[in-house]
């Protein structure tokens, strides 16, 4: 028993050399955004978190912001949002290489997790206009054969085109406002085999857009009369004779009302270098060899083991 024990652990030991695998992995983010000038960020490299956020606006109520964040554990966003007229764009970008330093063929398996997220555009004033939301998430192997993509496309009047929903997605529409919302969704993706040596590199792409063209309308900005108090006496306490409430006056200046839109897909909380995804799905890469028979080195390698074993027999039958 104590031999076959032996037998068993050396090529356990020899076997565990196929799934030895190696990974590099690099994030960015970039984002655009277009309200009467053009604002730029990214791209930002880093191997744990990455975050860069950009902001415009002009003289005429017109607005325009995009951010993107996250981290090597799977976590991210990319949002575009905006008001009036206006273009914005925001990308984050992961690409995982993955080396198989194993002996034998290994089949891999890519695992991670879409966030919630949603798409909206509010006209409560009713403004003459139109817009968009959207985003597009791809992952693709070796940059030219797609994995996985989901999209969709959100305008003003409610029309909503998508391809490959997320789960739970849903969306509608009223006088005043239309949306498109989904639930997170976990992923598992065959990547194919690679042999011993041979490596891919896997690229996660996300991109959330918004563009407005609707009016802004001027007028007057107004402020609350606001909380105020009557007269006081001569030692600072409230006077007997109340004359009414006092308070702040009005702001002045010219306001604008226009409608808003809004994309985003993923993490919507602050994240730093630790956060995982809420099911744990980060994004990660699992390997498993292709079968039990090793390579001729490993078989060499097994065939000393064996031999050590024999001779050791043959010395204790003695």
């Amino acid at each position: 028993m104590i031999k076959t024990n032996k037998m068993r652990a050396l090529v356990a030991a020899l076997m565990s050399l196929a799934a030895v695998s190696a990974y590099a992995d690099a994030l960015t983010v970039s984002g655009s955004a277009t309200a009467g000038t053009t604002s730029t960020f990214g791209p930002t490299v880093g191997s744990t978190y990455i975050s860069d956020y950009t902001s415009v606006n002009d003289a005429s109520g017109n607005s325009a912001s995009a951010s993107a964040w996250g981290n090597d554990h799977g976590t991210y966003r990319a949002s575009a949002y905006g008001d009036g007229t206006f273009d914005s764009a925001a990308t984050f970008h992961r690409t995982l290489s993955v080396i198989n330093s194993g002996s034998t063929d290994t089949q891999y398996t890519l695992n991670f997790f879409i966030y919630y997220g949603g798409l909206s555009i509010s006209n409560y004033n009713q403004l003459s206009g139109s817009g968009t939301a959207g985003y597009d998430l791809s992952i693709k192997k070796n940059a030219s054969s797609t994995l996985f993509a989901s999209s969709a496309l959100l305008d003003s009047s409610g029309n909503v085109t998508a391809s490959n929903a997320l789960n739970g997605a849903t969306g509608g529409s009223d006088a005043y406002s239309a949306w498109y919302y989904w639930n997170g969704t976990n992923v598992s993706l065959d990547l194919g085999v690679l042999g011993a040596g041979e490596s891919m590199n896997i690229d996660f792409d996300l991109v959330t857009t918004a563009h407005g063209s609707y009016i802004s309308e001027s007028y007057a900005c107004n402020g609350d009369t606001g909380y105020g108090y009557g007269p006081t006496d001569a030692i600072g306490l409230m006077s007997v004779v109340d004359t009414g409430y006092g308070g702040y006056g009005g702001y002045g200046g010219t306001c604008y009302r226009t409608a808003s839109i809004n994309a985003g897909l993923g993490d919507p909380g602050s994240i730093d270098a630790n956060t995982l995804p809420p099911t744990g799905a980060t994004f990660s890469v699992t390997g498993t060899p292709t079968n039990a028979v090793p390579l001729p080195g490993t078989l060499a390698l097994l065939g000393l083991g064996l031999a050590g074993l024999g001779a050791g027999r043959i010395r204790r039958q003695r």
